[in-house]
């Protein structure tokens, strides 16, 4: 499919901005409510896009017709991502092809893939890339991979079928999913470690998370191999100035807050603050949101939500209302909005719970423009993305209308800001402003 065949569908509003009705009962923790503000840079952090403030265009695509060796069935993939070097991975041979590309130009950065076979790759500190080739086209085993796509062999594979990059090491975990070792790029061993059941590490903000299948989720010293957090029946949500762990067991339901250092590398041993009957509103965003869950949820007549510092445990603000609904909150990136009962939606900043605007209800058989049923993508500026079955659409928070919408068949995924979709065999980056 050529980019020519992409045409992004602009949405013209056809319900105005309405003004706030009724007053909510909203309370900021140092300064006064204000509407509107700038929209800032785009930084890097947990659902943050670059500027899609306007319908965008196709950047770039590449798809099943271009890539080397595609075959069989199965869908393109973005391995791993660091700086301008995205991994593609797409069905070849046995497994998985990877190709490193640029990502501003789509183009190819290696004359040919890594046939990885039933293997991985990843790309460490210094762009440097490697791969546990298994069933692949080369001999099974480990190996650096050149500027050229040149391998050179790194050591045995030792059943290797996972790479994760953690800083310019390499986590390793075998077939079984349940032993794990960090290596050097030479392969020499830095520690390692087995769990009862089988783990995925992930790197998210600079720490290294593994969560298990047996419920237990883990934030790892990455020097030792050592417990920083370790909690059961949790799940933990990494924030840039703190982690959450959220206890999800019947009658446990909690909210622990544990801050990082200032360098952001460690994790406090002891909560600063234990939210009895919280859980964390799901979803992309810079900060967390907390609401309630158990019996005492169920009877109350609305809802009720506070955003946390993760770096002390202490409530920024809260929002409270006879008239606010008690789910459908929706954290995205550095916005929130919330639903009313009369099924409107109130947008806020999410640090400074600065109002923003207010949109209506949606229109029935209009199911783009419902949020109760999309996820959120991210934000920028004053603008949120949300993505449904066949549709990513762009709300102006402030004006409280939707700005774009725009076709897609699969997934949408967030890569260094960039917005890309997965269709299939594949890979369309949208452009920013």
């Amino acid at each position: 499919m050529s980019r020519s065949d992409h045409s992004p569908h602009r949405r013209i509003p056809g319900i105005a901005a309405v003004g706030v009705v009724g007053a909510l009962l909203l309370a900021v923790v140092a300064g006064a409510v204000m509407w509107g503000r700038p929209g800032p840079d785009y930084a890097a952090a947990v659902g943050a896009l670059r500027d899609y403030s306007a319908a965008p265009d196709v950047a770039w695509s590449i798809d099943d017709t271009v890539l080397p060796d595609y075959e069989g069935t199965g869908p393109v993939a973005i391995a791993d991502q660091r700086g301008h070097d995205w991994l593609l991975t797409y069905p070849s041979g046995l497994g998985r092809a990877v190709l490193l590309l640029d990502g501003r130009t789509g183009e190819p950065r290696w004359p040919a893939p890594v046939q990885a076979g039933l293997g991985s790759c990843a790309i460490g500190a210094g762009s440097t890339v490697a791969c546990a080739v298994k069933l692949g086209d080369l001999p099974d085993g480990f190996y650096l991979i050149d500027d050229d796509g040149g391998a050179s062999p790194a050591g045995p594979l030792d059943d290797t079928v996972t790479v994760t990059a953690v800083g310019g090491d390499f986590l390793r975990i075998d077939q079984s999913g349940l032993r794990m070792s960090l290596r050097s790029q030479s392969g020499r061993v830095r520690w390692e470690r087995q769990f009862d059941a089988a783990a995925t590490p992930r790197m998210v903000d600079g720490l290294l998370t593994v969560a298990t299948a047996d419920g237990r989720s883990y934030v790892l010293n990455p020097t030792s191999g050592t417990d920083m957090l370790a909690c059961a029946q949790c799940d933990l949500r990494v924030y840039p100035t703190g982690v959450l762990a959220v206890y999800t067991a019947p009658g446990e339901q909690r909210v622990e807050v544990f801050p990082r250092s200032r360098s952001g590398k460690k994790v406090a041993g002891e909560p600063v603050r234990t939210a009895a009957s919280m859980a964390v509103v799901p979803g992309p965003s810079t900060l967390p949101v907390l609401t309630g869950v158990g019996a005492d949820q169920v009877l109350a007549a609305a809802g009720r939500f506070e955003i946390v510092d993760p770096a002390t445990g202490e409530g920024l603000w809260t929002i409270a209302d006879p008239e606010l609904s008690k789910s459908h909150a929706r954290p995205c990136g550095t916005l929130v909005t919330f639903a009313m009962k009369d099924r409107s939606r109130r947008f806020f900043d999410l640090a400074g719970g600065t109002g923003l605007g207010t949109l209506p209800p949606p229109a029935i058989g209009d199911p783009g423009a419902n949020l109760d049923v999309l996820r959120c993508v991210g934000s920028t500026g004053d603008i949120a993305v949300f993505a449904g079955g066949d549709k990513l659409t762009a709300f102006d928070a402030v004006g409280g209308e939707p700005l774009w919408d725009y076709d897609i068949a699969g997934p949408v995924l967030v890569v260094d800001g960039y917005l890309a979709l997965i269709q299939g065999s594949e890979l369309i980056v949208l452009q920013p402003r």
